[in-house]
């Protein structure tokens, strides 16, 4: 019975909407070191430690092909939500001027609404200002290398060259995207 309450723990402590997850602090892991497998916080990735180019792709809610692959060229960032998640819903304002202000940039912004009731999520999807991907059983969420299966909030940074530069397990705080971002806007293309 204690190993059973002790998963029980386990699993909401990498959930971002559950009580237990909202006192757990962010890290931050420095360029130079990334993290082997963090349960929460955020993985920055030198380019040079980058692996293979990833495509996230599926459905919008109006049936729309979305893929990460269109935006070929662009820093491209993914975020995975739900409407039922507090978190998410807490950062999505940060997400939304995020979005506004790098536009300009070559910088994408795509989200993968998991785990979730496509009408359910259609009230927060009217809001955002950019465009979600349908993943309501979380099998798209459950391939991104480095993210704990239905772990939301995520969100993954992928490099102009696709491949994974950023990744935040848990809400996204304020100036944390500013600060990947500007980086990676920086990097030579």
């Amino acid at each position: 019975m204690r190993v059973a309450w002790a998963l029980v723990g386990a699993s909401l402590m990498l959930t971002g909407c559950s009580q237990m997850y909202a006192a757990t602090p962010v890290m931050t892991i420095p360029a130079t070191a990334p993290a082997t497998n963090p349960a929460v916080g955020v993985t920055i990735i030198p380019a040079a430690d980058r692996e293979q180019s990833l495509i996230i792709a599926g459905a919008a809610a109006d049936g729309t092909e979305l893929s990460t692959a269109e935006h070929a060229g662009d820093i491209v960032v993914v975020n995975a939500w739900a409407s039922w998640c507090p978190p998410c819903i807490e950062e999505l304002p940060l997400l939304a001027d995020a979005a506004q202000a790098y536009a300009d940039k070559g910088v994408t912004f795509l989200g993968l609404n998991s785990l979730d009731d496509p009408i359910a999520a259609a009230s927060l999807l009217g809001s955002s200002t950019y465009r979600s991907i349908d993943d309501r059983d979380g099998a798209i969420l459950a391939t991104i290398p480095g993210v704990p299966p239905r772990s939301l909030p995520s969100t993954v940074i992928l490099d102009r060259q696709g491949r994974i530069a950023v990744r935040i397990i848990g809400p996204v705080q304020p100036g944390q995207l500013e600060s990947a971002l500007d980086s990676l806007v920086a990097e030579p293309v």
